[in-house]
């Protein structure tokens, strides 16, 4: 029986694909012994390994947190306990097919995936975000499907969940919210909200991220009125007031091809608020997700589809309705961190 792991990750440990983890574990009655590695490199490598020798006593697991592949490869060499690596998706993914920080066959792109394919092979579990992923990972990283372990990433229940007193805005409001990265799809949204600018349909974008200059831009020339535009970091808590008052969430309405595998953190905070979900009919959403009973969908990349879904929830309430409520059945049977953590354990527990 596992009664003690210790946490080690490059990413804070109250960033969300961590902290969900953590508390979940907790839950289940683990003591969880957390280290942040705030030094990148070397420094940072030696202070991990230093905490992981003086806090390993009675201890049979080390789990590496969110973004930390480095950290897998490194504690190898001084850890023969089972290592569990919280990956999510890959580093390759993330830096070059998302935000595109270099070219798939550069000497970045071909660093990045060299890492991924060290740490994925030294880790005895790396925890990915859905079965695409996972298929993902055994293509291009070449490991036994076996040593990956899909668990849903789940949100931060004590920053996200349904409050009913929250009364909902007197016009019908869509809200987008998130990084504006390539696979959001901001611009369908805009131009959703320009076709639909006649209806009695408000429209908010609370964003920001690497595509913002090029989304205000847009916002800017195509001018839809019944839009606006927020591009201010909130806190959490103002964040979740503003997503209830909304009559429908916006999820990721791209056709980019990250969307083959990944699920946004706005998809789960949406389920856990009650907040009916409108996404593209992307495979990865669509693993958690059933159109028409637990979500909504409309085509990828294609406004005037998401327009036409838009306006058919607007008049179509009590269905709205069904499926927030299927969507939040479906967060509290299957998706609270106690329950994901469970499932990670005994997930744990099979791992060579």
């Amino acid at each position: 029986m596992i009664k003690k792991i210790i946490y080690i990750s490059q990413t804070r440990l109250d960033y969300s694909l961590n902290s969900v983890c953590i508390k979940g574990l907790n839950e289940n009655g683990i003591e969880v012994v957390g280290f942040h590695v705030k030094n990148r490199g070397i420094v940072g490598l030696l202070r991990a390994v230093s905490f992981y020798r003086h806090n390993s006593k009675n201890i049979e697991v080390v789990m590496t947190g969110y973004d930390s592949p480095a950290l897998v490869v490194f504690l190898r060499f001084f850890c023969r306990k089972k290592i569990i690596y919280n990956a999510v998706l890959s580093v390759y993914e993330r830096m070059i097919i998302s935000r595109e920080l270099a070219p798939q066959f550069s000497l970045k792109a071909t660093y990045y995936w060299f890492l991924d394919f060290v740490a994925v092979h030294f880790a005895n579990l790396t925890m990915v975000e859905s079965h695409h992923q996972a298929d993902y990972f055994r293509k291009i990283f070449k490991v036994s499907g076996k040593k990956l372990y899909r668990n849903w990433i789940g949100v931060d229940e004590d920053k996200f969940f349904y409050d009913s007193t929250v009364s909902k805005f007197p016009v019908f409001t869509v809200i987008f919210r998130g990084a504006l990265m390539p696979e959001a799809g901001a611009e369908y949204v805009i131009q959703a909200a320009k076709i639909l600018e006649k209806e009695d349909i408000k429209f908010i974008m609370q964003s920001g991220g690497m595509l913002l200059d090029k989304i205000r831009h847009m916002v800017d020339e195509i001018n839809p009125k019944n839009l606006e535009f927020r591009f201010n970091l909130l806190p959490a808590e103002e964040l979740r007031i503003l997503m209830q008052k909304c009559h429908l969430s916006i999820g990721q309405v791209s056709g980019h091809e990250r969307l083959i595998r990944t699920i946004p953190h706005k998809a789960y905070e949406s389920l856990a608020m009650k907040l009916p979900y409108l996404t593209a009919s992307n495979t990865g959403i669509l693993e958690l997700l059933t159109p028409d009973d637990t979500c909504l969908t409309c085509n990828p990349a294609d406004a005037k589809s998401l327009a036409e879904k838009i306006l058919w929830a607007k008049y179509n309430l009590q269905e709205l309705k069904r499926i927030a409520e299927n969507g939040y059945k479906l967060y509290q049977d299957k998706l609270r961190s106690c329950i994901l953590a469970k499932n990670l354990l005994d997930k744990i527990m099979d791992a060579s």
